[in-house]
């Protein structure tokens, strides 16, 4: 399966690069951003399924032994670690509490939790799936937002 993962290759060619991951662990262009993204590097990290942490280079690459279902639960696992799979649970409670049942949590509303982590995981691989289908194999992508871009190495004319 096409997937993409971190990379030190052309990693440096920005001043502003940054890496924290491990080179060639999982990674997914959908990142939660601050509202200073700019300034702190979140609107340019891939995050690292593995680690925890980002990079702003990303590598598309075959990895004929992973599945679908293996990018899945990794992005659970990931969500899982941290700690958004709570915060919906959380939340779930906050609500039963807010609307007067005591912080009961329903079947109905653990159901409805498991529907959004499901959105958030197709989300994930989907996005996955798109940039790795929009660039061949061995090519080095950046991100700013929403925006997956080819890196190239900059050489004189």
């Amino acid at each position: 399966m096409l997937v993409l993962v971190a990379t030190n290759e052309l990693q440096g060619v920005a001043s502003d690069d940054y890496t924290c991951t491990v080179e060639g662990e999982l990674v997914t262009p959908v990142a939660t951003e601050c509202r200073n993204g700019d300034t702190c590097g979140c609107t340019r990290g891939f995050p690292g399924l593995a680690s925890g942490k980002a990079t702003t280079t990303a590598m598309v690459v075959d990895r004929p032994g992973v599945t679908e279902q293996d990018v899945r639960e990794a992005v659970y696992d990931w969500l899982d670690r941290g700690g958004w799979i709570d915060l919906l649970e959380d939340t779930a409670v906050d609500r039963s509490v807010a609307a007067g049942h005591g912080g009961c949590v329903s079947v109905t509303d653990l159901d409805e939790i498991d529907l959004i982590v499901d959105g958030i995981i197709e989300e994930h691989v989907e996005m996955i799936t798109g940039v790795c289908t929009a660039y061949p194999e061995g090519t080095v992508v950046v991100r700013h937002g929403a925006l997956v871009t080819a890196r190239s190495f900059p050489t004189a004319a």
